[in-house]
Protein backbone atom coordinates (compact mmCIF):
# COMPACT_ATOMS: atom_id res chain seq x y z
CA UNK A 1 0.00 0.00 0.00
CA UNK A 2 1.43 3.04 -1.22
CA UNK A 3 1.98 6.07 1.41
CA UNK A 4 -0.54 9.08 0.70
CA UNK A 5 0.00 12.62 1.09
CA UNK A 6 -1.58 14.42 4.52
CA UNK A 7 -3.50 17.03 4.31
CA UNK A 8 -3.86 20.12 6.30
CA UNK A 9 -7.29 20.54 8.41
CA UNK A 10 -8.02 23.18 10.63
CA UNK A 11 -10.13 21.63 13.96
CA UNK A 12 -12.15 23.57 16.49
CA UNK A 13 -10.44 22.37 19.61
CA UNK A 14 -14.33 22.85 21.26
CA UNK A 15 -16.54 21.28 18.76
CA UNK A 16 -13.87 19.23 16.91
CA UNK A 17 -15.38 20.12 13.77
CA UNK A 18 -13.24 20.13 10.69
CA UNK A 19 -12.70 22.87 8.37
CA UNK A 20 -10.95 22.94 5.50
CA UNK A 21 -10.18 26.18 4.72
CA UNK A 22 -8.05 29.03 6.61
CA UNK A 23 -10.31 30.47 9.29
CA UNK A 24 -9.84 31.71 12.61
CA UNK A 25 -13.66 31.31 14.02
CA UNK A 26 -15.50 27.73 14.12
CA UNK A 27 -18.33 27.88 11.82
CA UNK A 28 -20.25 25.06 14.53
CA UNK A 29 -20.01 26.69 17.66
CA UNK A 30 -17.76 30.02 16.91
CA UNK A 31 -15.25 29.24 18.97
CA UNK A 32 -11.69 30.62 18.24
CA UNK A 33 -9.66 28.26 19.42
CA UNK A 34 -8.66 26.38 15.82
CA UNK A 35 -5.97 23.86 15.75
CA UNK A 36 -4.07 22.34 12.32
CA UNK A 37 -4.25 19.03 11.86
CA UNK A 38 -3.09 16.29 8.99
CA UNK A 39 -5.19 14.11 7.74
CA UNK A 40 -4.42 11.22 5.58
CA UNK A 41 -5.54 11.82 1.82
CA UNK A 42 -7.25 8.73 1.11
CA UNK A 43 -10.61 8.22 -0.27
CA UNK A 44 -12.84 8.01 -3.12
CA UNK A 45 -13.16 9.86 -6.35
CA UNK A 46 -17.06 11.67 -6.83
CA UNK A 47 -16.61 13.48 -9.88
CA UNK A 48 -13.78 15.28 -11.80
CA UNK A 49 -13.88 17.71 -14.88
CA UNK A 50 -10.82 18.88 -17.13
CA UNK A 51 -10.23 22.66 -17.52
CA UNK A 52 -9.40 23.67 -21.17
CA UNK A 53 -9.19 27.07 -20.54
CA UNK A 54 -7.66 27.56 -17.38
CA UNK A 55 -8.00 31.29 -15.14
CA UNK A 56 -4.96 33.51 -15.52
CA UNK A 57 -3.22 32.42 -12.27
CA UNK A 58 -2.83 28.96 -13.93
CA UNK A 59 -2.91 29.63 -17.27
CA UNK A 60 0.88 28.79 -17.32
CA UNK A 61 -0.41 25.01 -16.07
CA UNK A 62 -2.26 24.40 -19.33
CA UNK A 63 -5.04 21.65 -19.63
CA UNK A 64 -5.78 20.23 -16.25
CA UNK A 65 -8.10 18.35 -14.10
CA UNK A 66 -9.97 19.25 -10.94
CA UNK A 67 -11.78 16.38 -9.03
CA UNK A 68 -13.78 15.75 -5.89
CA UNK A 69 -13.11 13.35 -3.25
CA UNK A 70 -14.74 11.79 -0.22
CA UNK A 71 -11.87 10.95 2.14
CA UNK A 72 -12.28 8.27 4.54
CA UNK A 73 -12.97 10.56 7.45
CA UNK A 74 -15.62 11.56 5.84
CA UNK A 75 -14.71 15.03 4.71
CA UNK A 76 -15.36 15.91 1.13
CA UNK A 77 -12.53 17.99 -0.49
CA UNK A 78 -12.13 19.44 -4.09
CA UNK A 79 -8.59 18.90 -5.69
CA UNK A 80 -6.50 18.61 -8.90
CA UNK A 81 -6.94 15.20 -10.64
CA UNK A 82 -4.56 12.63 -12.28
CA UNK A 83 -6.63 10.42 -14.23
CA UNK A 84 -5.79 7.59 -15.71
CA UNK A 85 -7.44 5.66 -18.78
CA UNK A 86 -9.64 3.35 -17.15
CA UNK A 87 -10.60 5.67 -13.82
CA UNK A 88 -13.81 5.45 -13.00
CA UNK A 89 -16.21 7.30 -10.77
CA UNK A 90 -16.01 5.38 -6.90
CA UNK A 91 -12.27 4.25 -7.51
CA UNK A 92 -10.19 4.85 -4.71
CA UNK A 93 -7.60 7.55 -4.78
CA UNK A 94 -4.56 9.03 -2.58
CA UNK A 95 -3.17 12.12 -2.24
CA UNK A 96 0.25 12.65 -3.90
CA UNK A 97 3.01 15.52 -3.77
CA UNK A 98 1.71 18.74 -5.96
CA UNK A 99 3.25 19.27 -9.37
CA UNK A 100 1.93 23.05 -8.71
CA UNK A 101 4.05 26.14 -8.01
CA UNK A 102 1.06 27.13 -6.18
CA UNK A 103 0.60 24.18 -3.47
CA UNK A 104 -3.14 25.70 -2.69
CA UNK A 105 -5.57 22.41 -2.96
CA UNK A 106 -4.34 18.66 -2.76
CA UNK A 107 -3.67 16.77 -5.74
CA UNK A 108 -5.01 13.05 -6.00
CA UNK A 109 -4.43 9.97 -8.38
CA UNK A 110 -6.19 6.78 -8.17
CA UNK A 111 -4.78 4.20 -5.81
CA UNK A 112 -3.39 0.82 -8.07
CA UNK A 113 -3.32 -2.25 -6.90
CA UNK A 114 0.04 -3.74 -6.98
Amino acid sequence: MLNAEMISFHQCMHCNTLDALCIDTCAKCLNTNMETVMIPGRGKLVSWTTIRKPPLRFKSDGIYHVGVFDLDNGFRVTGRFLPGDDDQLGDRVIAVPSMMTEHTTPTFRVQKNG
